[in-house]
Parts: C-alpha cells; structure tokens; sequence
C-alpha cells in the first residue's frame, strides 16, 4: 500500500513538474529572445544548422526551475520517513550537484552569447571544476553518512554487492567515494552535453533515462530520490514540446551538464552507479565516437620531421599539433552528427534521425528494466 502510494506521488510530481515547465517555458522564450541570448553555430557543425543561429539557448534553466520548485513543494509537504530518508536534506544532494554542474554550463553559454562565437570556458577547465564536484560529492556522502542511503551497490545481475565497511576506511570504500564519484560526474556530464546536438535529441533521450530511473529507484525503494528523478523527467518532457523540430529553445550547456550531474548523482547516491553504463549506454557511445575520431585524425596526419622509433612517434602524434590534415573515422563526430549528414544525403529528414535515437534508448531502457526486475533485485532499505 505504501509502495502504491509513493509510486502515486512520483507521478503526480513528474506531472506537475510538466505543467509548471509548460507555462513557464512561452514567458522564457519571450525573454530570450528579446534579450537575444542567441544560440551560436559552429561554422564546422552541419551546413542545415545554419539556420538555427537565432534560435534562443540556456533554456535549460526552465525545465531546471520546475524540477526545483516540484521537489521544494515535496521537501514542504511529504515526511522524510513517507520518501525513504532519515533527513529530508538527503534528497537535496542530487539537487545541489545538479545544480552546481549547471552553475558550470551557464558560464559556459554566458561566454559564447557575450562574445558570439563558440569560446567559452576552456575544455581543461571545465573538466577540473567537475572532476571537483564529483569529489566534493564523493567526500561528503563518505563523511556525512545521515545524506546517503545504504552503501551496498547493486551489481549488473542484480545483486547486492556489500563492499563498505563501517570505518569508511576500506581501500574500496576510498576508492568509491574518492575515485570513482569524480569519474562517473565529469564522464556523465560531458557525455550528455556531447549528446545534445539536434532539436530535441537530449532532451528526449534524457526523458526516457529519467523515467527508466525513476521506476528503477521506486522498485529499490529510494522513494524520496524517485520523486526527484520523476521531477526532471516531467519537467523534460515539457521542455519537448518546445525544443523538437523545429526548435524554439535550446536548453544549452546549462541544461545538458545540469541533467548529466543530477543523472550520476542519484545512480551513485541510490547505490546504481554501475546500472549507468547499460542505461546510459547512448551517452558513452557518443563519447567514444569523439574520442575516436580525433585520435584517428592525429594519427592519420603526414609526418615529415626527422625519423623517430614508433612508439615516440605514436606520443609524437597524440600529444603535440602537428601540421597538416589527417583523415576522419566517421562523417562528423559526436557520432548523431554522422548520422544526420549521412543520411541527409538521403533525403532523410533530422527529425527522423532524432526519432530513431529516441526509440534505440526506449529499447535501452526496456531491456535494462527487465534485467533489473528480472535479475533477482531485492529492496536495499535505506539507513
């Protein structure tokens, strides 16, 4: 009856969440556009997006706005013990990191619509300030066990997998919370900003994420954090009505690094840390794609200096800007952009395209819905 009932309250947040983003979202374009916080194209991106280039950005701030405001109503209106948690203020973890990654995608996209061109903050930067709050967030559920749930992990079959000891002084624990939580932050925020590179492609892969978590957190009995991830999935899926084809708005660096934090911090607050890799198996793909193309392009590249063995002529390639060109693995990367040039060619409009990306992660998500629901998952209590 309690497990109905939560499940009752996640959908009525998501749905709120939905209707307060849908009302927002026409007064915010409003705004964006008459303070013309204009989406800048990069002249080496897809020669279609070119008409794109006054379409407003940062509008992820809106679908961030409901999120917040449907889970402080929650906070003001629901028992800690009601949401699974000990202390209400547990839930505001994900929040905060969330947030904080945004923090870093509004500096970002301030700095391209400031100067119009794509130099925002550097990439080296960016990933430092990340890779921070990944430890920050790390340190503090390590040191601060009243805002974390159990530490058991649940394993890709299923299974608890117990690895913590009491202390927090166990060479698994430290490397959990000291190593792992940077790595799965940085990573899972900048592969979902990779991602977002046509009208409504992110957001609508990242909806079917979220509502795949959400249910996934509900079975395992992280009501409270369900509630949040219903929260962001709601509010995306308000931001779609404006954002498919033909975008409105775009949600930006703002929006993109926003749902990467908040993404890897409830899978490592809720103990699914590893249930990102098969459910956010897109995002990795995408990241790859980039990776490959340019070590093959600096690989590929004509070498005319003097003769040197191969392996410092390998770190010689990798490492230094040598001139000249090198050739490409795929047409452009992140790898949707190869798609939507190759099949461009082939009358293939991009909506199509972003339509096919949406139903492989809904075959994604039902595939590791079933594996989890399958897989002998038991309830972790929280503490």
């Amino acid at each position: 009856m309690i497990s109905t009932l939560n499940l009752n309250l996640q959908l009525a947040v998501g749905a709120f969440a939905f209707v307060l983003c849908v009302i927002i979202y026409p007064l915010y374009i409003r705004w964006l556009k008459a303070k013309q916080v204009e989406q800048f194209i990069r002249e080496e991106g897809p020669q279609s997006h070119a008409a794109k280039a006054k379409t407003p950005t940062m509008g992820g701030i809106g679908f961030i706005a409901g999120t917040c405001i449907a889970m402080t109503i929650i906070l003001l209106l629901v028992t800690p013990d009601f949401l699974g948690v000990k202390h209400s203020v547990s839930l505001l973890v994900p929040i905060v990191l969330g947030l904080a990654c945004a923090a870093i995608g509004l500096a970002d996209d301030y700095g391209k619509v400031t100067s119009k061109s794509n130099r925002g903050l550097s990439a080296k930067l960016r990933l430092m300030v990340e890779l921070a709050l990944g430890l920050a967030l790390g340190a503090t559920l390590m040191f601060v066990p009243e805002l974390r749930l159990d530490l058991t992990l649940i394993d890709l079959q299923g299974q608890p997998f117990a690895f913590a000891l009491p202390d927090n002084t166990s060479p698994l624990t430290l490397a959990y919370y000291l190593i792992l939580c940077p790595v799965v932050v940085a990573g899972t925020s900048n592969a979902v900003n990779l991602h977002d590179g046509m009208d409504g492609l992110a957001g609508g892969t990242a909806a079917v994420v979220f509502g795949c978590l959400t249910y996934m957190l509900w079975i395992n009995g992280c009501f409270g954090l369900a509630c949040v991830s219903a929260a962001v999935c709601g509010a995306l899926l308000a931001f779609l009505c404006f954002n498919r084809y033909p975008a409105k708005v775009f949600m930006g660096d703002t929006g993109s690094l926003f749902l990467g934090g908040i993404l890897a911090a409830l899978a490592i607050c809720s103990g699914l840390t590893f249930w990102l890799v098969p459910l956010g198996l897109i995002y990795i793909v995408e990241a790859l794609s980039v990776m490959a193309q340019v070590v093959f392009f600096k690989l590929t590249k004509p070498y005319t200096g003097d003769p040197m063995p191969p392996l410092k002529l390998l770190v010689t390639k990798l490492t230094k800007r040598l001139p000249g060109e090198g050739k490409r693995l795929f047409r452009m990367a992140p790898i949707h952009h190869h798609f939507e040039a190759v099949y461009a060619e082939k009358g293939v409009k991009e909506w199509e395209v972003v339509l096919w990306f949406w139903l492989v992660q809904m075959g994604v998500g039902a595939g590791v819905l079933y594996l989890f629901k399958t897989g002998g998952n038991t309830v972790v209590p929280p503490l």
